[in-house]
């Protein structure tokens, strides 16, 4: 994960968050120079943009890059929405889970995913945890994404987690902060 977050940028010109594959200086936006790495409020912004630009991607007509400056980027996540009910809290809160995905590196035979979370409408991302599968040969990405997602219907931990998260996002509102 550190590799990603190490590529996300943001212009200090037009506030523009991109991911590029090596440093930048200049905004692919407004073309300023004003470019620094995203500090860590504004890797999770990016994160969030990217979750909701895979929701929506059904909804959109297909927009075409400029094929002179495109970097093609293969992105293995997926979201979902949930609600607090689910975990048997009496809340009307939604929770928004992330889940990027992928061969992991250090073990070329192990599916790896790792499980973000986030109040709905929320900036900050929070970790929740990883999950490990053994990998499939050929096995195509929406049947990864099935397993992956059994795999935390039947997770217990995941559940404690993701209840500890509500919990705390919960307390924290009737303490009077307003974010985690």
């Amino acid at each position: 994960m550190n590799l990603v977050i190490e590529m996300v940028y943001v212009c200090e010109n037009c506030g523009y968050l991109f991911s590029r594959a090596n440093a930048q200086d200049q905004c692919p936006d407004c073309g300023g120079h004003m470019v620094r790495s995203a500090n860590a409020v504004e890797q999770g912004e990016f994160v969030s943009q990217v979750a909701e630009l895979i929701r929506d991607k059904q909804q959109q007509e297909p927009r075409f890059p400029n094929m002179v400056e495109t970097e093609i980027s293969m992105l293995n996540s997926f979201a979902f929405k949930l609600p607090a009910t689910a975990l048997q809290i009496d809340s009307g809160m939604m929770v928004d889970v992330l889940v990027e995905y992928g061969e992991n590196s250090a073990d070329r035979n192990e599916l790896i995913a790792n499980v973000w979370a986030r109040l709905v409408g929320g900036r900050t991302l929070y970790f929740l945890m990883p999950v490990r599968l053994p990998v499939r040969e050929d096995e195509p990405r929406r049947d990864q994404v099935n397993r992956i997602f059994a795999a935390l219907n039947e997770n217990g931990t995941f559940k404690v987690k993701l209840y500890d998260f509500v919990a705390a996002l919960l307390q924290g509102a009737s303490g009077g902060a307003d974010r985690m």
